[in-house]
């Protein structure tokens, strides 16, 4: 399984469970929540470009999930264009952004921007979404951006600036850091230059703002980049690569549908996260937790059982059976 692959897979499979938790972790309770999320979120994308905003601008969001920030801007633009890797988020974007007809959300491959040509849009924003790609997508990106911006277009985008942290290519969700120089450079090779003397007074009064304290960084479209046509790192095989920001993701979600009396729904979270992390001890050790809970000594035992197969080498197993017993 590529790169490619894997994206689309992780990410159908966290859009399947619960859209707007991935999406929004601390916002996704009820859809109020969420859209005044996305509303705040646009506020801060506007403020940034304000210097420079056009309504007619023609726009691109990539990584759009289910158009969290697309349908507050609707308004402020003459069409907007929404990507994402997952076709279950754009599925469900379909819905969320129903009635908006300036608005439109297509599945694409996770690594490029081919759908569209040169030239095609005035503004390329994204939000939480290049700090989970592994840097040779993220890269990429850039040199497609290059590539659809209008000449002296915008390009904003969040990243997490400070010291340097990477994750396995495979790794969907993993959080990677940059330096600022790393993001200077990757930009000024890549056509682009910072934007970083504005009229910022909206956000903290100052009119220089180092780049690792912006929402968005924001940077402008100079000159059209010659793009690295090396790519042997989208065949890579990452099948078998795993986060543990993932687990501890969905084992987090199971812990706030117990908190909430979900007890079914955290249930099905666990049973969804032992297929695909089969070695993690903390949630086979939740399920039958839950399982006892509920009564369901029988279900708890051919748990263990299974874990005994999966971890031969667990080495309390035997005390955890004999308690059921």
């Amino acid at each position: 399984m590529n790169i490619v692959n894997k994206m689309k897979t992780d990410w159908n499979r966290r859009a399947e469970h619960h859209a707007q938790y991935w999406i929004a972790t601390e916002n996704f309770h009820d859809d109020q929540k969420f859209s005044r999320s996305g509303e705040q979120s646009a506020r801060v994308l506007l403020t940034t470009i304000a210097p420079y905003y056009d309504p007619s601008w023609m726009v691109l969001d990539i990584g759009c999930g289910i158009g969290r920030m697309l349908k507050p801007l609707a308004p402020h633009f003459r069409s907007l264009v929404g990507i994402d890797v997952s076709g279950e988020m754009i599925r469900k974007s379909k819905k969320w952004l129903h009635g908006l007809g300036n608005v439109k959300t297509l599945e694409t491959s996770g690594v490029d921007l081919r759908p569209f040509p040169s030239d095609s849009f005035n503004l390329v924003y994204s939000y939480v979404a290049f700090q989970h790609m592994p840097r040779q997508v993220f890269e990429r990106y850039l040199e497609e951006t290059n590539r659809v911006l209008q000449p002296d277009g915008y390009l904003a985008f969040q990243i997490p600036i400070g010291l340097h942290r990477n994750a396995a290519l495979g790794d969907t969700i993993g959080i990677r850091n940059y330096s600022r120089e790393e993001i200077s450079e990757k930009l000024a090779r890549l056509g682009f230059q910072l934007v970083e003397e504005r009229d910022s007074k909206t956000i903290t009064g100052k009119k220089q703002i180092p780049i690792e304290k912006l929402p968005f960084i924001l940077a402008q479209k100079i000159t059209t980049a010659m793009p690295d046509h090396v790519t042997d790192w989208v065949n890579t095989d990452c099948e078998k690569e795993f986060s543990l920001l993932d687990t501890r993701m969905w084992l987090w979600f199971a812990e706030q549908c117990l908190h909430e009396g979900r007890q079914d729904e955290a249930l099905r979270t666990y049973k969804s996260l032992l297929e695909q992390d089969p070695r993690s001890l903390e949630n086979w050790s939740r399920i039958v937790e839950n399982l006892i809970e509920r009564g369901q000594t029988k279900e708890a035992q051919e748990t263990l059982e299974k874990l005994k197969g999966a971890l031969p080498t667990y080495t309390k197993l035997n005390a955890l059976l004999n308690t059921l017993k």
